[in-house]
């Protein structure tokens, strides 16, 4: 059986960066409920269940993780982005950096137009949710890019 290829140290600690925060991740969501209804805190310190929110947030930076590791992680980074769209349809950083990870993947590959039509799908939705926003421009830019592309 073949080893892996080697990762550079820069992976190896974002890999261990990604771990770390979902360990912890899990560990905050499941502690507060499986504490509470064994009855070990008391009812006045008890915390809510994460709420969708900051799920959708954690999921959105794990998404970011993923696709600065642009050639190993990218199919890892659109599905947090998925999940985080899927806990918060609103969140437009999200649906921007996803349409950028099917559009880099688009790239990557075979000139996909489906990709590139996911990619527009979300670059659009961006515009929608966040019409004025810090990525607003580059939506804009990379919406023309990818129409291009389609042709």
């Amino acid at each position: 059986m073949a080893s892996p290829a080697p990762c550079s140290p820069i992976i190896r600690k974002v890999k261990r960066c990604v771990y770390v925060f979902a360990t912890a991740l899990a560990i905050f969501a499941f502690r507060g409920s499986s504490l509470a209804v064994e009855g070990k805190i008391p009812a006045a310190e008890r915390k809510p269940v994460a709420n969708p929110t900051t799920t959708a947030q954690a999921h959105y930076e794990l998404g970011i993780s993923f696709h600065e590791q642009m050639f190993t992680s990218l199919d890892q980074a659109i599905a947090e982005y998925e999940q985080a769209i899927k806990l918060r349809n609103d969140f437009a950083e999200a649906h921007y950096h996803l349409g950028l990870s099917y559009h880099t993947k688009a790239k990557l590959g075979a000139d996909d137009k489906a990709l590139y039509r996911k990619a527009l799908k979300e670059y659009k939705l961006y515009l929608k949710y966040l019409p004025k926003g810090p990525l607003a421009e580059k939506s804009r830019q990379n919406i023309k890019a990818v129409e291009q592309r389609i042709r």
